[in-house]
């Protein structure tokens, strides 16, 4: 095989082990490590996932091509040599530190007529917002649990002209709060603004306010940033067109700016009375990912250890172990009271911890009481007053790799009539048999 034959192939291993934690592999080594293969008659797949392993990247997956384009919603964790064609909807620069070098990276957000994409590049391709770009030799990761593109040393971008995208790349989507998501592009929200909040940041060396807080419509609820004085107030009934979506933990955020188009409607649009909190199962709630404000009812069915009286760190929270904190070592700590719940309603299961005050209600005990009692007689009424109880949890819930967890701002034990629920599970299995 020629040796500009095996370019790309070259290009595809250095692209997966690149931004390794490990020494720099020249590329004359890996030519002669892929040429003895080749000499011997190995697949060239073959040889690419035991050079990649060999030197500590990800295997390759057969078929990549960086000559092929790739729309961003196709895109899966883990490729190398990925092309894709997309339009700049926002980049930032940022400081990070390597090794313990202080290093600018350049993060952002690509879209193209099937969605949007986050990235990051490890050097300054001097993008700017509304450049349509062509690049090649990208790789993915998985990042908070999203696809996310990142820009090595080996990426080649291109400027290109708007045309080479369909018209569907620049038209906002028509979405409800509810359907809100990282990856949907542009969208059109209209939505009631139900808090806010001004704040001054920096950007590019410069002062500028931002506006943040959560909008809702009948569907749901949602965080917003705005990075422009739009003149929004609480209340106000906002109709938003061209802004895009991040997720954090699952919970959605709208972010606009100048390019995006505000337009204040009649607050009869949307009325505060349809803006309750959203009832949900807990499998929606976990397919979903996270959301704002919303209420669940299920059975207690653990309280997990770490359950009951504990001391926190005064300066970070944290719960002491063996009066350690383990950031800020030996301290004195605050006494503190919480429940660590997993309730579950027969489509799912989340995890939960009651606030001192929230404990303090469920368990109909004050905390001054509960100081007084022995652990095990805590854990005693703990499982005497919740275990298998019916609950109702109102807060925010986020995801991450260990599952959803709600945080409650309010909670609520349900008596059952047992005799009335035994009746009515009687006549459903009538009906099915």
């Amino acid at each position: 095989m020629q040796k500009d034959e095996n370019s790309s192939h070259i290009d595809d291993i250095l692209n997966a082990i690149q931004d390794k934690d490990q020494k720099k592999i020249s590329r004359d080594e890996v030519e002669k490590e892929f040429s003895k293969f080749m000499d011997y008659g190995v697949p060239i797949d073959q040889a690419k996932q035991t050079l990649i392993k060999k030197y500590g990247g990800t295997a390759v997956i057969p078929g990549s091509s960086s000559s092929v384009r790739k729309l961003v919603s196709d895109l899966k964790p883990n490729e190398f040599s990925v092309k894709v064609l997309g339009h700049v909807i926002a980049v930032n620069p940022k400081e990070i530190t390597v090794k313990g070098e202080p290093r600018t990276i350049f993060y952002g957000i690509l879209g193209d007529e099937s969605g949007t994409v986050q990235f990051t590049s490890w050097k300054d391709l001097e993008l700017e917002k509304g450049d349509v770009v062509e690049i090649t030799n990208a790789y993915t990761r998985e990042f908070q649990g999203a696809v996310q593109l990142n820009f090595g040393d080996r990426v080649r971008v291109e400027k290109t002209d708007k045309e080479r995208l369909p018209e569907d790349a620049f038209k906002p989507h028509k979405m409800n709060v509810k359907n809100l998501r990282s990856g949907v592009g542009r969208v059109d929200v209209t939505a009631r603004v139900v808090n806010i909040q001004e704040r001054d940041t920096e950007v590019n060396g410069e002062k500028k306010k931002v506006f943040s807080g959560i909008i809702a419509d009948e569907t749901g609820k949602a965080q917003f940033t705005s990075w422009h004085d739009f003149k929004i107030k609480e209340g106000d009934v906002l109709h938003i067109n061209g802004g895009y979506v991040k997720s954090w933990k699952g919970i959605p955020q709208l972010t606009f700016d100048s390019n995006a188009t505000v337009k204040k409607l009649d607050k009869k649009t949307i009325s505060k009375k349809e803006l309750d909190t959203t009832k949900m199962p807990i499998h929606k709630l976990v397919e979903k990912g996270g959301a704002l404000d919303v209420e669940v009812e299920g059975t207690v069915i653990d309280i997990r250890p770490g359950s009951g009286f504990v001391m926190r760190c005064p300066e970070c929270n944290r719960v002491l172990q063996n009066d350690q904190c383990s950031i800020h070592g030996n301290v004195e700590g605050v006494p503190d009271l919480r429940v660590k719940l997993i309730v579950d309603d027969g489509t799912g299961a989340v995890d939960c911890t009651l606030n001192k005050e929230l404990s303090e209600k469920v368990l109909g005990l004050s905390f001054k009481d509960i100081k007084k009692m022995k652990s095990e007689d805590v854990e005693d009424e703990m499982h005497k007053k919740m275990f298998a109880r019916r609950i109702v949890l109102r807060g925010n819930a986020l995801s991450d790799n260990f599952g959803t967890t709600i945080i409650p701002k309010d909670a609520k034990f349900l008596e059952v009539n047992v005799e009335k629920e035994s009746e009515k599970i009687l006549k459903d299995l009538e009906g099915i048999l």
